[in-house]
C-alpha cells in the first residue's frame, strides 16, 4: 500500500469557510469595506459564524476574478451582478478551455449550468459555486 503524498494528505478543502474578512481583503489588495461592498451588492455570500464573516479559498478566487473583471476588463459591480444571472457561468469563473469545450450549457440555451449538472449527476460542485448560491438565494 502506497503512502499518501504530502499534497494528498494536506490538500486544503477549497470550499471550507475559514478566512476572516481582513485576511480576504489583504489577499485581494483591497480594504475591508470593499469586500463588504461586494457582499452588499450580492457578489459573494460568506458563511456567518459567531457574528463573523468566513470566506473559503474559492470565495477569494471568485472575488479575485471579480476584481480582474472590474480592473482589467472595465466592468462595474452592477455589470457583474447582471452577468451572474447568465447561464454561461464558465465565462465568469474563468474555467480552463478543455472544460469550456465540454460545457453542456452551450448545448442547452435557457438552462442554468447547475440544472444540467444535476441531471448529469455532477451537482455537488455547483452547491459551492458563488453564482449558484447567489442565484438560488434570490429564488427563496
Amino acid at each position: 500500500m502506497a503512502l499518501p503524498t504530502a499534497k494528498q494528505e494536506y490538500a486544503p478543502d477549497m470550499d471550507k469557510p475559514v478566512m476572516r474578512i481582513g485576511a480576504v481583503a489583504e489577499l485581494l489588495g483591497v480594504c475591508v469595506r470593499m469586500v463588504r461592498i461586494y457582499e452588499e451588492r450580492g457578489l459573494v455570500q460568506p458563511v456567518r459564524k459567531n457574528n463573523q464573516r468566513l470566506y473559503s479559498f474559492n470565495d477569494v478566487c471568485w472575488l479575485a476574478r471579480v476584481r480582474e473583471l472590474i480592473n482589467e476588463k472595465g466592468y462595474d459591480i452592477e455589470d457583474i451582478a447582471r452577468l451572474i444571472s447568465l447561464p454561461a457561468c464558465w465565462q465568469l469563473r474563468n474555467c480552463p478551455e478543455e472544460l469550456r469545450a465540454e460545457c453542456p450549457v452551450a448545448k442547452s440555451p435557457g438552462k442554468q449550468c447547475w440544472e444540467i449538472a444535476q441531471r448529469q449527476g455532477r451537482f455537488a460542485h455547483c452547491q459551492t459555486c458563488q453564482i449558484y448560491r447567489i442565484a438560488t438565494e434570490k429564488d427563496t
